[in-house]
């Protein structure tokens, strides 16, 4: 199978994973955090633009793009229906703010490489900053998120995040096959990968000790 079709074939599965999540999130079967949803909105609309100005491939950007619309239409909808989006927890408020502080790092770094301020020596260091801000980025998002589910594994549901897990191990492929091998494009998808199974392993467990359907 090529790259184009395990990307494009990932990309479906995160579509078909917003999907069931968006119909639990209307049945009140799930309780989005607010803080998380919005980090990812604004965090994965980033990485696309970031992966799009370096070029990657379709099979490569297909995913971002899907879970980049998906994540604003979910933060949007959860912020519409809370208090406040603001964490009670100091654990969360740190996240929250650490995140925005990579972003900016990261976003500022880009910036300046991509209007040639930085020079052709500097290039590799740049790249290393935007690379380890992104990725550390991911695990502050999820943090919040983590933390909740962790505590209260009932305010999720495990079959989002299994369909999730099942894209991000898609990409991870495609990632592979793109490259032809192991690279640092393949941190994105990996970190993904074992984010989202946690969640999915962690709900799916809870739901069946309490005998309920993972569907």
């Amino acid at each position: 199978m090529e790259a184009l079709q395990l990307g494009v074939f990932a990309a479906l599965l995160q579509i078909a994973g917003y999907t069931f999540y968006g119909s639990k999130i209307l049945r009140r079967d799930i309780l989005p955090n607010p803080t998380s949803w919005l980090m990812f909105a604004y965090g994965t609309s980033l990485i696309f633009v970031l992966e799009w100005d370096r070029d990657a491939s379709l099979a490569l950007l297909a995913l971002p793009a899907a879970c980049a619309l998906s994540s604003i239409v979910v933060a949007v909808s959860t912020l519409r229906n809370t208090r406040s989006w603001w964490p009670e927890h100091l654990l969360d408020r740190f996240s929250f703010g650490f995140d925005v502080f990579l972003t900016v790092i990261y976003l500022s770094t880009w910036f300046l490489l991509v209007n040639g301020i930085i020079f052709e020596a500097q290039k590799d260091l740049a790249d290393i900053i935007i690379l380890v801000c992104w990725n550390i980025g991911i695990f502050t998002a999820f943090f919040p998120l983590l933390r909740q589910v962790y505590l209260h594994p009932q305010t999720e549901h495990a079959m989002p995040w299994i369909v999730w897990t099942s894209a991000y191990f898609m990409l991870t492929f495609a990632t592979y096959v793109e490259v032809g091998g192991f690279s640092e494009l393949m941190l994105y998808p990996l970190i993904n990968l074992g984010v989202h199974a946690f969640i999915a392993t962690h709900t799916a467990t809870w739901r069946l000790r309490q005998g309920l359907s993972l569907i």
